[in-house]
């Protein structure tokens, strides 16, 4: 599973916030529609920027690690 996939299925959702922010990209999740989180140049990094901010650094660290073995 990529954390593309696990993204979406928690919930999360990438649109289009626009220059202004610093970076095209914002994400923000079906559980708290109203909260935005903006500035991230790619999708990719808007991605990772939801699962760092989720999960903490550590833990990020060690779900992207079990989540790049189930990818074998």
């Amino acid at each position: 599973m990529t954390l593309e996939e696990f993204a979406k299925d928690a919930g999360v959702i990438i649109f289009d916030c626009g220059e202004g922010w610093g970076g095209k990209f914002g994400y923000m999740t079906d559980d708290c529609p109203n909260l935005h989180f903006c500035g991230y140049r790619s999708e990719k990094a808007a991605y990772k920027g939801w699962f760092k901010d989720t999960f903490g650094e550590q833990t990020a660290k060690a779900v992207l690690k079990l989540l790049r073995k189930t990818q074998k």
